[in-house]
């Protein structure tokens, strides 16, 4: 579909008189993100058992615990090999013992495991201060993009840290059960891969039966009005569109 088009059909939509469009550009920056997760879950009781035995006793090899608590080898050397995975066992002299951390989390009940590095793609916008969600790909399926930039641009590039990032990233993830938490260990890799624009269609309407003007903007991104935008510009631009458009209402 053409801007054009496109813009056509929101006027249908808009109750008012519309007094002015135009049609310009956000920019949109796509950042690839390696991170390291880590998921915490309540340990289960052959951890706790385990962890415990460690803590208590010294112990050579699985075979040796499997004796003791009558539980297959291949279970034993499974959990032992996730928890020296994970920083909660080393091997010290031929004798398993527990770390520090493997106490610490064997006190608190609660298991966390490294998962597998995960890379993803955001979409951040300057404009907003914010991640935004959308198919960039289909923005870019436009083709009669305008040259013009949206006109209260910032000044300077934004430097955002990886703090901004991983808080970011924790509030996308979704807990796969209850008992279940995953949370961003730490951020492998970070790169602005690109910079894109993104078209947004501007109307400033009349309400006859309020007497008011107000902004509707067409995020096509969001795929919808974008609330922010219509903001600023209705706080900005507000004390000068009645003499701006005196000669366009009734």
């Amino acid at each position: 579909m053409e801007l054009q088009q496109l813009k056509n059909q929101l006027e249908k939509e808009i109750r008012g008189t519309i007094v002015h469009t135009d049609i310009w550009c956000i920019p949109m920056h796509t950042y690839e993100i390696t991170y390291q997760p880590i998921q915490k879950k309540v340990m289960d009781i052959l951890m706790k058992i385990l962890l415990f035995s460690f803590q208590k006793s010294a112990f050579e090899s699985a075979e040796q615990l499997s004796e003791i608590l009558l539980v297959e080898p291949l279970f034993i050397e499974d959990l032992m090999r996730k928890m020296q995975k994970n920083g909660l066992l080393a091997r010290e002299n031929n004798f398993y013992q527990l770390t520090e951390k493997g106490k610490r989390q064997f006190s608190q009940g609660v298991f966390e495991e490294e998962l597998d590095p995960v890379t993803i793609e955001l979409l951040y916008s300057p404009v907003h201060h914010q991640m935004m969600n959308g198919d960039m790909e289909e923005v870019l399926d436009f083709d009669d993009f305008p040259d013009q930039l949206y006109r209260y641009m910032n000044d300077g590039e934004e430097s955002l840290d990886v703090e901004f990032f991983k808080k970011e990233i924790q509030n996308i993830i979704v807990d796969r059960a209850d008992e279940v938490h995953q949370e961003i260990k730490s951020i492998l890799s970070l790169e602005n891969t690109q910079i894109n624009d993104v078209p947004c269609i501007e109307f400033i309407v009349w309400n006859t039966e309020n007497r008011e003007f107000f902004p509707r903007v067409w995020n096509t991104l969001l795929k919808n009005w974008d609330q922010y935008l219509e903001k600023e510009l209705f706080e900005i631009e507000n004390p000068v569109w009645l003499e701006k458009f005196h000669s366009k209402i009734k």
